[in-house]
């Protein structure tokens, strides 16, 4: 006889049904498990009790539908990517968990899973240490769901290729970047994932070809063995092999820009900047444009927050060139002003 936790997500979803249609048939407890014992069906007194009374009310108004959509094909990007599903069987507590140093990430993600879990307020993004975000849920269907898909990732495709630009996304917003090479020869690329999940990536490259006509490129980046990183002294070795899918041509990065884009604002704002310096300036003047905009921290390049040659605003009221600052004029008129104001202070002094 089958156990209930063993069957799939959907299958579990079709009992649970089948019971509140039985409870609103007027069947008792003994009679629904009878019935389900003919369908060759163990389950527990405790367990029917508690559906009967807390799930079973909930189950059309807040329970995971496994329905392709924009928002599911994001959410399993994610799950193959930053997301993380734990299980704590002593407590029966499963949740699927982000952290992320973006909270519009973060916040994308929460939007997503409300939507696929029927809710009608979004999960609260949490912000912890060294400017991390952090969304948790706890949905034991939601949860079952990433188990299959990732022990069987068949399963995935049929959300993901109907919906694919989203599924894209949801991966590079969480192992992709823009990849800027500022130099002699400055360079726009999109690393859309690095993983050690080959599989993944070899498919990612056949969406991105067949969807989009874009041609990306699939390489190995590191070896297992190796000293990947320290950490507090601890030198990590690399366990797998780890993998890179990128886009390289400048006509493919726009058309990723254009057509997929990374959800995450600092993300998109920088790969715009890199295809704009390109496509405005000589090859010559690229790289120096490009620091007045970015500079380079450890590995990455970050955004000046009020960049070298940025133009002064002008104040409500002022018209352009009118700052005292801006030219001799302006100087001329202040110091007429002034002039004036004495005057007139004086004038008023002798009434």
């Amino acid at each position: 006889m089958n156990k209930f936790c063993e069957l799939s997500a959907e299958k579990q979803k079709e009992v649970k049904t089948q019971v509140c249609e039985m409870l609103a048939n007027g069947l008792g407890y003994k009679r629904i498990r009878k019935k389900l014992q003919e369908q060759d069906l163990s389950l527990s007194m405790g367990a029917l009790s508690y559906w009967c009374n807390t799930e079973t009310k909930r189950l059309r108004k807040n329970s995971f539908i496994s329905t392709p959509s924009k928002e599911l094909s994001y959410f399993v990007g994610v799950m193959f990517g930053d997301g993380c599903a734990t299980k704590d069987q002593k407590n029966h507590d499963y949740c699927l968990m982000l952290g992320t140093i973006d909270k519009d990430f973060a916040q994308h993600f929460s939007f997503c899973v409300t939507k696929l879990l029927n809710k009608t307020k979004e999960y609260p993004v949490h912000s912890g240490k060294n400017n991390m975000h952090w969304v948790n849920i706890r949905s034991k269907e939601l949860h079952q769901f990433v188990k299959e898909i990732k022990t069987d990732f068949k399963k995935a495709k049929p959300f993901i290729e109907k919906f694919p630009a989203d599924f894209i996304q949801g991966l590079a917003d969480s192992e992709g970047c823009p990849a800027i090479s500022a130099n002699n020869n400055f360079r726009v690329e999109v690393y859309v994932a690095n993983s050690a999940n080959l599989e993944l990536l070899k498919y990612t490259q056949y969406l991105l070809s067949k969807y989009f006509d874009i041609t990306s490129t699939t390489r190995l980046t590191k070896k297992a063995g190796i000293i990947d990183s320290v950490i507090e002294g601890r030198k990590i070795t690399r366990t797998k092999n780890l993998y890179l899918n990128a886009i390289s041509s400048l006509e493919d990065v726009k058309k990723y820009f254009l057509g997929i884009k990374f959800s995450i604002k600092r993300k998109q704002e920088k790969l715009k900047d890199g295809i704009a310096i390109i496509e405005n300036y000589k090859s010559e003047e690229r790289y120096l444009e490009w620091q007045k905009k970015y500079v380079k921290n450890k590995k990455q390049w970050i955004k000046i927050s009020c960049p070298t040659n940025c133009e002064f605003t002008p104040k409500p009221g002022f018209e352009p060139g009118s700052h005292p600052n801006s030219s001799k004029e302006s100087f001329a008129n202040l110091l007429y002003l002034a002039l004036a104001s004495v005057v007139l202070s004086r004038a008023l002094a002798r009434l």
